[in-house]
């Protein structure tokens, strides 16, 4: 069965969504970004010392394959406001939480990138060791 784009438009900002509660709950100023003329990433989200911006990018499946452009975009998105850029992964069928990636953990391709789950969950970490690992890098 073939969804519409109004539909699979509403189950992508119902992710976003909750990836921007989920930050929000862990201290995080957070907002979503909304396309305009031009793409952007997801997700924009601060805490006073970090900037974070994401890409977030969900699967049924064990692989999850990622428009080169949407990594360009986002990574000069980041590079423009001296933030790090992340992929926010959720993989649907894995009952798991979100995953938090760098974007060195993507696999290049001819027109893609992508990331599967095993991949994701060793190099990746939930939203707790995200927020740790800022409150860390304060202290150094």
């Amino acid at each position: 069965m073939s969804s519409t784009i109004g539909e699979i438009k509403r189950v992508d900002m119902s992710y976003e969504n909750r990836l921007v509660r989920v930050l929000d709950r862990n201290g995080f100023t957070v907002c979503r970004l909304i396309p305009t003329s031009s793409p952007l990433p997801d997700v924009l989200a601060g805490d006073g010392e970090s900037i974070l911006i994401f890409q977030i990018e969900t699967s049924r499946d064990s692989d999850i394959h990622i428009e080169k452009r949407k990594i360009w975009i986002l990574k000069k998105f980041a590079g423009d406001l001296k933030a790090d850029p992340w992929l926010a992964l959720k993989f649907i069928d894995q009952h798991v939480g979100w995953l938090f990636c760098n974007l060195s953990a993507l696999k290049i391709h001819e027109e893609t990138f992508s990331i599967n789950y095993e991949t994701a969950a060793l190099k990746g970490f939930n939203v707790k060791k995200l927020v740790s690992n800022e409150l860390q890098q304060r202290l150094i």
